[in-house]
């Protein structure tokens, strides 16, 4: 019996150790296991960071096997001596009709915009770098209503006229945004819906302009269409033409166009152009002045279907002996009258000439334009024109 009892104590024992030996080796494998884990972690976080920092952004990585690190210090805000320039800056009204597009299918492009006197030093006499502050120094912040949508990067390193005209141009790679990687200046328009959109241009921690257009949608019931709904826009596109003074001396008007027809060519689904004929003339104090370029017959411009595009022509004088420059605007009071033949009237619009300057609308004029974020800024070659009926 002692034999027996002393047996089965033996196989316990064995048993006991067998199995606290099995533990003892997983618990050394979990041991293993986790200083693999925290490993990969570290890589992963230093990989994360290097990320980072060459997207000029910041972003923590966290697990909840490891205690949550520090808080990372917020990136300190750029500088900017706002005092680079005279004049407040501005975006050209120009650039903003042609770079903000909202295609027909709801997404946009709000890029490739010039702005003025964007202030490029900072206030320690140092030049902004627009690769390594490009995180902090140019955006676009995207509104509808009050409602706060996105922002945009940009690469502000194209610059014209002694840095006081730069462009805002996408970045030529992607960037980091809320922690992940972004590119393109896309709004999902049939997410956010029809409505008032408002483009925030920031330089640094600065407001400096904004920019308002209307985004509208509008349907097609044929069930057998290709295309049965466009996301459209509108707003100074609509209200403003302009004369150009071109480096010839050549003075040129232009005006932007787009259609909203489905199917402009019953014919052909895939044309999406349609053929508009338009005529300029211009009168000063009343008498024949200048024409569009070919007098004798209505100008013809390819309007596309949902996207504005700027439609210009040349001007000769109403004898059709010169080109008009902008030397022959002498004083006196000027009134143009554009003719579309997709439209019931014409549209009319009024400046005047004194001491041989044309004088600027109200909201082009810096001495009298108030509110710098909304001046319609034409540079020194743009002249501006609101519709008047």
């Amino acid at each position: 019996m002692r034999n027996v009892t002393k047996i089965v104590g033996m196989a316990a024992l064995i048993l006991t150790t067998t199995a606290a030996n099995a533990q003892f080796n997983k618990l050394k494998d979990a041991a293993k296991g986790k200083a693999k884990e925290k490993a990969a972690e570290k890589v992963l976080n230093k990989k994360d960071d290097e990320s980072t920092n060459s997207g000029n952004s910041t972003s923590t990585s966290t697990s909840s096997n490891t205690p949550s690190a520090a808080p990372a210090a917020a990136e300190k805000p750029l500088d900017l001596d706002y005092n680079t320039f005279n004049l407040t800056p501005a975006v050209t009204m120009n650039s903003l009709l042609y770079g903000t597009i909202v295609y027909t299918g709801g997404s946009t492009r709000l890029e490739s915009y010039t702005a003025s006197f964007v202030p490029y030093k900072k206030t320690d006499g140092s030049v902004v770098n627009t690769v390594y502050d490009q995180s902090k120094y140019l955006k676009v912040k995207v509104y509808k209503g009050t409602e706060f949508i996105d922002y945009f990067e940009y690469d502000g390193s194209t610059t014209f006229d002694n840095n006081k005209l730069r462009k805002f141009n996408a970045p030529t790679s992607r960037y980091k945004k809320n922690g992940d990687w972004a590119d393109g200046t896309n709004i999902d328009l049939k997410k956010w819906g029809e409505g008032t959109y408002r483009l925030e241009f920031f330089a640094g921690e600065k407001l400096f302009y904004n920019f308002e257009f209307e985004v509208y949608k509008v349907t097609n019931d044929d069930p057998y269409a290709s295309v049965n709904e466009m996301y459209l826009s509108r707003g100074p596109w609509n209200k403003y033409v302009y004369l150009e003074h071109q480096e010839s001396g050549n003075m040129i008007f232009g005006v932007y166009m787009m259609h909203e027809v489905f199917q402009p060519d019953p014919a052909n689904a895939n044309k999406t152009t349609k053929d508009v004929n338009w005529t300029v003339n211009i009168t000063k104090d009343g008498k024949p002045f200048a024409k569009h370029y070919n007098m004798d017959k209505p100008k013809v411009s390819k309007v596309e279907r949902g996207e504005w595009k700027a439609q210009s022509t040349a001007l000769k004088s109403a004898d059709g002996k010169k080109t008009i420059q902008l030397a022959d605007f002498t004083d006196g009071a000027y009134k143009i009258e554009l003719k579309l033949d997709t439209e019931d009237k014409p549209r009319t619009y009024s400046f005047s000439v004194a001491n041989n300057k044309i004088v600027l609308m109200d909201e082009q004029d810096r001495t009298k334009n108030t509110d710098p974020t909304r001046l319609v800024e034409g540079w020194n070659n743009f002249f501006w024109f609101k519709q008047e009926n």
